[in-house]
């Protein structure tokens, strides 16, 4: 399937080479453009907040020299932030609903102007906030989607990147999102397929008691069934037992009732 993201005056079209299992509520998150929050927020009607699980931030000083650590970003070095002199950050969050994990997140972040750094290191606004509060739309691609557990060569680094819990039921994507002086390449998985057909029960634990009402429906069906045909052989007992007293009459009287 050819990927595309286009529209026109009237016309809005996008195609990605998503899995067949993947269902349309899936897609629309898996489609999200550095607004995944604003997205889960709407499906869930609660909020959605960011929880830094680690970052690692480094620096070059020049295009030529090695990349060296960052523990405390100075305003010197936000202020000496650009192309020829890049800060990259890798991170890992966790998009968090009602306490529960939706979404972890694993980034790599390029900055190379003052502004950028100062709002992502000092700031500390999220890269999904990043777009907002600059106003810029970002170039949005798409790598890769999956079902399962994530590949070795889409994570981030070897070490960097880990799911607890069963990894048969997630989904997850990798990205790209530009804007100038701010680029990001983000792997995200989400924990269960099932949140985006439970939604709210999911997120509570109420999703549980569902699975047995299939069962529960299946019993009152073969309940009901069951009450049916009962009402209906006794039905066809009664005028049985009202026939034969009917023949009874009629023979006392010398008759059959069916000559």
């Amino acid at each position: 399937m050819t990927s595309f993201d286009s529209y026109n005056a009237k016309t809005t079209s996008i195609s990605y080479p998503w899995p067949a299992e993947v269902n349309g509520i899936e897609r629309i998150a898996l489609s999200a453009q550095g607004d995944l929050q604003r997205v889960l927020s709407a499906f869930f009607a609660r909020p959605i907040v960011i929880a830094l699980v680690y970052s690692h931030t480094m620096r070059q000083e020049s295009l030529q020299s090695a990349f060296e650590p960052i523990h405390n970003p100075s305003p010197s070095i936000i202020a000496s932030a650009s192309p020829e002199s890049p800060i990259v950050q890798t991170r890992q969050v966790h998009l968090q609903c009602a306490g529960k994990i939706v979404c972890t997140a694993t980034s790599t972040v390029r900055i190379t102007s003052p502004e950028c750094a100062h709002l992502f290191l000092q700031e500390k606004y999220a890269i999904g906030q990043m777009f907002r509060r600059l106003e810029k739309v970002p170039a949005f691609e798409l790598l890769s989607v999956g079902l399962g557990a994530v590949k070795d060569n889409e994570k981030q680094t070897s070490s960097s990147f880990a799911v607890d819990g069963d990894t048969a039921s997630q989904l997850w994507r990798k990205y790209t999102l530009v804007i100038p002086h701010f680029e990001c390449e983000i792997l995200e998985v989400f924990p269960s397929r099932e949140m985006f057909l439970g939604g709210d029960k999911w997120l509570t634990g109420a999703d549980g008691d569902l699975q047995h009402v299939p069962d529960v429906l299946s019993a009152a069906k073969r309940d009901d069934t069951w009450s049916s045909n009962s009402a209906l052989r006794f039905v066809l007992a009664g005028g049985s037992l009202l026939m034969i007293v009917f023949e009874i009459a009629m023979y006392t009287r010398g008759r059959s009732g069916f000559c």
